[in-house]
């Protein structure tokens, strides 16, 4: 399997706070990868990092055989890497269909637009059913629907998703949660970020455990090592992080 993404010995931080201390991994083609840990622990750092969003002290970031240096978040959205950050980011006083729409055309693909909204609705059959209503007005997991599906409009090639269950009721969580099954078949690769340890693991091929910045623990998500065991990696750090 060809790699689409690797990070090398990044390290980031905010000020003199330091967040990533040599973090390495890599996303394969057509493959989901998830990513664990608890909170503060450098996650979402390191994807702000992956799409030029925040520059990393050191280190390499290589995607699709590039390196990300100095290119900026618009060239890499237009190269196909994708990030749906944390929080649905929507644009209230649009209806869904006109926030899709401008998702196409912001990242390239405005003249294929009506085949990519096609696609996007028949992996959300609720947005379709919500295209005149304004995105202000939706519900929580609407919000997180209408999110990824402004990242499938723009035609991705590794789709960065960062706790899109976050603060959703467990029925939500699990119609969302079908609804990225839905979006792998779309997309050549994902890297999923989510609170819900069951959900990344059953969703992805590949996890990391990431505690302090750096990558403590790796393996296939279908392994049949106990949960209990990756969990007491997450209690353990977070912990640490009290003390």
């Amino acid at each position: 399997m060809s790699d689409l993404l690797t990070v090398e010995n990044l390290t980031a931080g905010y000020g003199q706070a330091g967040v990533l201390r040599g973090i390495s991994l890599r996303v394969g083609e057509n493959e989901a990868v998830g990513l664990l840990g608890p909170n503060g622990h450098g996650k979402t750092t390191l994807l702000r990092c992956v799409s030029n969003l925040h520059r990393p002290t050191s280190g390499t970031i290589t995607f699709a055989g590039r390196s990300t240096a100095g290119r900026s978040p618009r060239d890499l959205v237009r190269s196909g890497l994708i990030h749906v950050p944390q929080g649905s980011r929507l644009f209230p006083q649009l209806t869904v269909e006109e926030a899709l729409r401008l998702s196409a055309a912001s990242s390239g693909h405005a003249g294929s637009w009506r085949d990519s909204l096609d696609r996007v609705y028949s992996v959300f059959p609720r947005l379709k059913e919500r295209r005149r209503q304004l995105t202000g007005t939706l519900s929580g997991g609407e919000r997180q629907m209408a999110s990824l599906g402004m990242g499938l409009m723009a035609q991705p090639t590794l789709l960065i998703l960062d706790e899109p269950t976050l603060g959703l009721s467990p029925k939500v969580k699990h119609e969302l949660s079908e609804c990225i099954v839905r979006v792998r078949a779309e997309v050549s690769s994902i890297i999923l970020v989510d609170g819900d340890m069951e959900l990344v693991l059953d969703l992805t091929d590949r996890y990391h455990v990431v505690l302090h910045g750096d990558v403590v623990d790796s393996g296939a998500s279908d392994d049949e090592r106990s949960r209990d065991e990756m969990m007491s990696l997450f209690l353990g750090g977070a912990a640490d992080e009290r003390h």
